[in-house]
Parts: structure tokens; sequence; C-alpha cells
């Protein structure tokens, strides 16, 4: 968990500064969408792989690896900006680099606290895991956005990678403590095996779909924040750290509401609620443009969000062998994955019609997306 809160941080850090900087060089919302949509798709080809080299190969040495390479990639990033050298082509690589390395940190890390503790455990832990999971982007946040007006959007972007190298560090240290779970097939075997675990299930399975029509609709709209900070709110990157802030704040506060959730089996009457919540919170910040209104409904945005990824975690590892956690993981990658083809259609659609039309349109899309699986999974 302590090694999740460093890796953590450096991804919301990163996130803030390659965000903003993008849309205020180029001024295109497009622009700046395209680096979350190329992390998405880097993330879906290779979560596969990457979910099943943490279950056959040691979840620790995955993570000490990714911290190492980040820092690097991040360090250039930096000097790059600092030099006032053109650094687009560059902050797409680093998107595409994030996108790898969540596609081996989340998969090894959600193995290894499932792991950690008893069967009666699990569902406690992973609610745990998802508080630090979130509570991470409040911090993360606020401390981007302090670097960045009065220190440096370069130094912003170096402390990102410190961030992760110390976690990195920190895990060097302890691993040797930890008993790790291994997987004992053939690499390629482990892959096909665990996906089949997971996408052979049909309630699993409607549940992944689900979560990808979520993901394109719902979840690309964290890449409308810096165009919302710019362009509605007229405002600088230290509102949109305030912004990104507000979801996590209530990223926690909805996952305080699901300790209170024992039956695990109404995992898809609780998503299409929290979708159908997600769109009407979306489709107000349209209606209602002033700094208050928007904290207020990315506050039970980041609660929508929360809770729906927990309750994905939760129902695909109830009765996945330990073997396979981190795989299990890589079948949700793969769904979510699909989130690229909601960044592109955020930022093409926000440069050609508006932005307020594009997010109003996002949050009616979510709403009926919701209820169209409340009524599918009722049939079943």
């Amino acid at each position: 968990m302590f090694g999740l809160f460093f890796f953590n941080c450096a991804d919301w850090i990163e996130r803030l500064c390659i965000s903003w900087l993008i849309l205020k060089t180029t001024e295109s919302i497009l622009a700046t969408t395209i680096s979350f949509a190329i992390g998405q798709i880097v993330q879906t080809l290779f979560s596969p792989f990457t979910g099943a080299a943490a279950d056959k190969f040691g979840r620790n040495k995955i993570i000490i690896i990714v911290g190492f390479s980040r820092f690097f990639v991040l360090c250039i990033l930096a000097l790059f900006v600092y030099q006032n050298k053109n650094f687009l082509v560059l902050a797409y690589i680093a998107s595409a680099i994030t996108g790898l390395s969540r596609s081996l940190i989340v998969p090894a890390i959600q193995g290894s606290v499932i792991n950690a503790v008893k069967e009666n455990q699990k569902i406690f832990s992973m609610l745990i895991y998802s508080i630090i999971f979130r509570s991470t982007g409040v911090i993360g946040s606020l401390i981007g956005g302090v670097f960045s007006i009065f220190i440096g959007i370069e130094q912003a972007i170096l402390l990102s990678g410190l961030f992760g190298l110390s976690g990195a560090i920190y895990l060097l240290f302890h691993s040797l403590k930890f008993s790790e779970i291994k997987n004992k097939d053939n690499y390629f075997k482990t892959i096909s095996r665990g996906l089949k675990l997971v996408f052979g299930n049909f309630y699993t399975r409607n549940l992944l779909i689900f979560a990808g029509v979520v993901e394109i609709f719902g979840f690309s709209f964290l890449s409308l924040l810096s165009s919302i900070s710019k362009y509605i709110l007229k405002s600088e990157i230290g509102t949109l750290s305030f912004l990104q802030s507000s979801m996590s704040l209530g990223a926690i506060i909805g996952i305080l509401f699901l300790f209170k959730w024992k039956d695990i089996n109404k995992a898809h009457f609780l998503a299409y609620l929290i979708a159908i919540f997600f769109g009407i919170s979306i489709l107000f910040i349209s209606i209602f443009p002033n700094i208050i209104a928007v904290l207020f409904f990315l506050i039970i945005i980041g609660g929508c969000t929360a809770c729906f990824d927990a309750i994905q975690w939760l129902f695909i590892q109830k009765n996945i062998p330990d073997e396979f956690r981190s795989t299990a993981v890589s079948a949700w990658f793969i769904t979510i994955g699909f989130g690229w083809i909601g960044h592109f259609f955020l930022g093409y659609s926000s440069d050609k019609f508006g932005l307020e039309i594009t997010i109003m349109t996002t949050g009616i899309i979510l709403i009926f997306s919701g209820l169209i699986y409340f009524i599918i999974s009722r049939k079943y």
C-alpha cells in the first residue's frame, strides 16, 4: 500500500502537467485528449502480457523495474520542457510509457494486496486499496499544482518521476520480506487460462462490456478537465489541480459508502445506478458552468468512478485463484482500454461543436447506457 501511494501520486502529477502543457502549447482539446488515448491504447495492447508477467515472474520485480525506467523518461521530458524545445512527440511517448507502466503496476499491486490477506478479508482489503488508490489523487494533484505554480512545471514533472522512483526503491528494500504466489504454468498458457476464467463467466463478461461503454463516455471525461479549467472556468493550472483533487475527494467518500456493501451479487444493480448518477453529474456541469457547481459535481463524479471500479475489481476477483490475480486485472484493462475511443470523440467533438455541447452529449449517452444495461441485466 505504501508503494501504491508513491506510484499513484506520481501518476496524478504527471497527468496534470502533461495535459496542461499540451493544451497550453497547441490550444487544441483534441491534441490534449490524444495523450490520454495513447496511454489507453498501449495499456490495452500490453495488459494481457503484463498481467500474466506479474503472475508468472513476480509482482515486486515488475513494480521495481517500472519505477526506475519511468523516472528516466520523465527526466528527459522535463529537460525538453526546460529548453523550450518541441516536446509534443516526447509528451506522447511519455503518455504511451505511462499506459505501459499502468498495465504493469495496477495488476501487480492489486494481485499482491488480494493475496496478502485471508479469504474473509479480501473485500475489505480491496476497499482499503481503492481508498489509497483514489486518495493519492487529492495529494498528487495538489502537490503537482503547487510545484507547477511556484517552482515550475518541469520541476513538477521531475517530482513525478521521483515519486515513482521512491516507490520502487522502497519495495526494492522490502521485497525480500514478501512471500509471492507465482503461477507455475507456461507464460502464454497463464494468459489464456486467466482471460478465459474472467470472460468465460457470463455475468463478469456482461459487467466488463458495460464497463467498456462507461469508460468511453464516462471515465474519458477526465481528459476534458484541463479544457474545462481553461475554456469554461477561464483559469490556469492551479484551478485544474483543484478540479482533479475534488474528483479524488469524491472518490474517497464513494469508497467509504461501499464499506456498508455486503452482497457482492448486487454488483450489476449498483453498476447501472452509478452510471446514471455519473451521467447526470456530467450533464449538470454543462448546465451550471461556474466553479462552485463544477467542483460539487466533480465530487459526485469522483465518487461514481471510484465505486464503479471497486465494484468491478471485487466481482472479478471473487472466484479467481491466487495465481491469476494480476491476469484478471488485465482482462479489466482490455475492456476499459477502449476508452481511447472516448478520448478521440471528446477531443474532436469539443473542437468541432464546442466543449459544452460535448459534455452535455456525453452525460446523456451515459444516462441512457445505464438504463439499457439495467433492462438487459434484469432479464437474467
